[in-house]
């Protein structure tokens, strides 16, 4: 669970917030509920290679198809092992721009000897909480309550910012060219969407500061991401991304078909996302699809695919290795998790010590709400 300071922390610098909003006549109404948002079914905000039409992916090797890896040793290099959560829910509104909460936590694990533990660092903080509001729509009260948050002990995170700070405020329109005030849905998803990012950005700084550590410096030891490598450093030449959502495949016309038919245990040649080639020429990463298992029963056929990112240049020889350790950690199955087929059992560990962290913060949360309840008019205060 959260440190039980940290928790007690947050929510007083808040209510200290809402104590000067209720003085200055700033109305805040309750939320309906401390519903998680990441739970509900919203219509995902565009992810980054969501942002522009699919075209076919670049092909590093030709022609593009199925490849056989090799069979595995039961060896692999992947030694260390990174992963975040996040836990999203609205806890009122001023007018119609929701008032969000979050906690986020990230974590690396090092297995040693099949033994796992966790990598202290310094910075960035494990645990980073946050409240979300659509400040740059304009609308005064908004602003009002920035300020008071910002006047209880809250920090801003400037665009390139690692977290440094453990309470921040954030701003969920910051990036939006054109703000509607009254699109009431539309700001608690671009909310969620922020604290994504936010989650990306602590995992992105626990990633740039395990490449300094001196025992990472003096080994040949690997280090597997859950989800993409973010921002990687140019220096940071181990370090895989493992995509278990292939959801949206970035293959287009016959090569879907040989996707879907791609055989457990094998890799499809390599390729670079379209996507990643239109954002930026120059920052882009090797990808490829690897089959886990076969397709499940109930599931359909991209059910046990998963997408590795590693390095640009990765070469045709060392992509193959890097599937041969990511099929020797099949085992163990990564149960009773229903991504199991395309998620490797340390990957699955890390998320398992992180939740309780996430998910004991909903105290917190229901605590804010029952005090927006009780300053509403409707008990009498103003």
């Amino acid at each position: 669970m959260l440190s039980g300071s940290i928790s007690r922390d947050f929510a007083e610098k808040i209510g200290d917030a809402l104590a000067g909003a209720r003085r200055k006549g700033i109305h805040i109404t309750a939320g309906a509920g401390s519903c998680d948002m990441e739970a509900q079914q919203f219509s995902d905000l565009p992810t980054e290679e969501d942002q522009t039409p699919q075209g076919r992916p670049h092909h590093l090797e030709t022609p593009p198809g199925p490849r056989d890896p090799g069979s595995h040793d039961g060896t692999s290099r992947l030694c260390y092992f990174l992963d975040g959560v996040q836990s999203t829910r609205e806890i009122g509104r001023i007018e119609m721009s929701p008032v969000v909460v979050a906690t986020v936590a990230a974590a690396i694990v090092n297995r040693d000897d099949r033994r796992f533990s966790r990598v202290k660092m310094e910075s960035p903080p494990a645990v980073v909480q946050a409240v979300i509001l659509p400040r740059s729509a304009g609308e005064s009260g908004v602003e009002a309550f920035w300020e008071l948050l910002l006047e209880a002990g809250f920090s801003e995170l400037s665009p390139d910012e690692v977290p440094s700070s453990e309470h921040l405020v954030l701003d969920s329109v910051e990036y939006i060219d054109e703000q509607d005030p009254s699109d009431y849905v539309g700001m608690r998803e671009r909310a969620r969407g922020r604290v994504r990012s936010l989650r990306e950005r602590l995992e992105g700084g626990m990633l740039g500061m395990w490449e300094l550590d001196d025992r990472v410096l003096d080994s040949d030891d690997w280090i597997a991401v859950d989800g993409q490598l973010q921002d990687l450093p140019e220096s940071n030449r181990r370090a895989v991304g493992l995509i278990k959502n292939v959801a949206r495949p970035e293959f287009v016309g016959r090569d879907v078909g040989m996707l879907l038919d791609l055989e457990p245990g094998m890799r499809t040649t390599s390729f670079v996302p379209d996507w990643q080639l239109r954002r930026s020429p120059g920052d882009h990463r090797t990808s490829w699809y690897l089959r886990m298992w076969p397709p499940q029963q109930g599931a359909d056929a991209l059910g046990s695919l998963m997408r590795v990112e590693a390095p640009r240049d990765t070469e045709p020889d060392q992509i193959d290795e890097i599937s041969r350790w990511i099929l020797a950690e099949r085992a163990p199955l990564a149960k009773p998790d229903p991504r199991w087929p395309a998620m490797i059992y340390p990957i699955h560990y890390v998320e398992k010590i992180l939740k309780p962290l996430v998910q004991g913060s909903a105290r917190t949360y229901a605590r804010l709400e029952r005090q927006l309840a009780e300053d509403s008019p409707a008990n009498g205060r103003n």
